[in-house]
């Protein structure tokens, strides 16, 4: 009898001595009893959509776990921010950019479908930021292990950067070549659309402009010495001199010229047709040239699934063209057209390129797409009604990507854009949302000197 008593005491011994955490979780947990997960077993981990961001009000980051676990806050805080600018730290331990401050000493459970979502302040103006790119490191408070206890988001505050919109006609007398010259910064080629009197061969214009150069800053022409270059029932033929070998020199130069020439070339097209494209060199076709490029003829062939994203140079953004790998896309022939716009559009926030952002703020989000003959209708949520509230300008530039991007899927030429649901009116003075859009014949207009005054 002794020992029963004896074992008696020691198990209420080791109930009583025992710690537990009650989770004070909104979630109804009552009569059950979480214990803490042991550092060594933890899988909690951070995660966020975007990590390049561009005037940003918030940000959205996840505590993540792939088993059930619980938290214990213990600050009053769950995050602190440091912010960096050119590799220098500018402020530190940022915190309670919370819209509301958790309760220390609670606990909140989440596993693998119930992350712990958390959103920040982070706007320049709360933060008393000039404008700027900066690097913006998130520690977490709830995350002992700090090889898992942080991430780095790119942020960009650029309340000066100018989009002016492109033009659907011409001014009366001239011609609209979009030409293609390297972005001095980037190494990609940016279309900028010149508007010229026409005195000669339109496809010996548009090579001649490519040789004068940009009007904007932040820009260079690659195209240098040219012989000729001639139009013959929609083929044209490029003649460069052997005495130049700038461009068979370097091969990113090289490629670029090359491209250079082949996008400005069928860009003509609006006024003539264009078949192909051959090189020669003193009238001889060599067999490759531009460093290694075999020189057969280049057919005209429509490029197809294209982003448009935005690149800024001189204060002003321009829209240009990136493809991105089939595989990013996971485009396939089976796919309905539907299905395809819901893929392009992801890859907005799937592409991340250093020199370039989204027109498409992240918080805009792809409810359904739909077609009516050759008319996408892209229905989003509420968020596309509020993004760049003060801004038409970049409104205007948003919806212009959308239009050139989601034309570039076959058998679409335009697209509706709809919010949950309900046609929209009021979003931009120069664009009737409730109609279908077509894409303007002419992107980044060089000269917006009308534009500028009338402001």
């Amino acid at each position: 009898m002794r020992a029963f008593f004896n074992i008696v005491i020691v198990g209420l011994i080791g109930l009583l001595s025992s710690t537990y955490l009650f989770n004070l979780s909104p979630v109804d947990y009552s009569g059950t009893i979480e214990i803490e997960t042991p550092l060594e077993e933890s899988t909690l981990g951070l995660e966020v959509e975007e990590d390049s961001l561009l005037n940003p009000e918030s940000i959205t980051i996840k505590h993540t776990a792939s088993k059930p676990e619980v938290i214990k806050i213990v600050t009053d805080s769950i995050f602190n921010v440091d912010i960096y600018k050119d590799n220098e730290l500018i402020k530190t331990g940022i915190k309670n950019l919370e819209p509301v401050s958790p309760s220390v000493n609670a606990t909140i459970s989440l596993d693998e479908d119930n992350p712990v979502v958390t959103s920040l302040n982070i706007s320049q103006k709360h933060l008393g930021l000039e404008d700027g790119v900066y690097e913006f490191i998130f520690n977490s408070n709830l995350i002992r292990d700090k090889e898992n206890s942080s991430l780095s988001v790119r942020v960009t505050y650029d309340t000066a950067g100018k989009y002016y919109p492109a033009a659907g006609s011409a001014p009366a007398g001239t011609k609209g070549l979009t030409l293609y010259f390297v972005a001095e910064d980037a190494g990609i080629l940016i279309p900028l659309t010149r508007f010229v009197v026409e005195d000669k061969s339109i496809t010996r214009m548009a090579i001649e402009q490519l040789q004068n150069g940009p009007l904007n800053k932040g820009f260079r022409s690659v195209i240098k010495n040219v012989t000729n270059t001639t139009y013959n029932n929609g083929n044209v033929v490029i003649d460069i001199p052997s005495s130049y070998d700038g461009y068979n020199r370097e091969e990113t130069e090289s490629l670029l010229a090359y491209n250079s020439f082949l996008k400005t070339i069928f860009a003509v097209e609006r006024y003539w047709p264009i078949h192909s494209v051959s090189f020669t060199v003193d009238r001889t076709r060599p067999e490759t040239y531009f460093h290694g490029i075999d020189m057969n003829p280049v057919p005209n062939v429509e490029n197809n699934y294209i982003l448009y994203m935005a690149y800024k140079a001189d204060e002003r953004y321009y829209l240009f063209e990136h493809q991105p790998e089939p595989e990013q896309i996971g485009i396939s022939a089976n796919d309905t057209l539907e299905m395809k716009a819901r893929k392009i559009f992801d890859a907005y926030s799937d592409t991340a390129l250093p020199y370039a952002v989204s027109p498409v703020p992240k918080s805009v989000a792809l409810n359904n797409a739909s077609v009516e003959r050759k008319t996408l209708i892209l229905d989003f949520n509420e968020e596309f009604l509020k993004v760049y509230e003060d801004r038409t300008d970049l409104r205007q530039m948003m919806v212009e990507s959308l239009v050139y991007t989601f034309t570039t899927i076959p058998g679409v030429d335009s697209i509706k854009i709809t919010a949950q649901g309900k046609e929209i009116s009021g979003f931009l003075d120069s664009w009737d949302m409730t109609k279908a859009l077509y894409p303007p014949e002419f992107i980044n207009p060089e000269i917006v000197e009308t534009q500028e005054k009338s402001e």
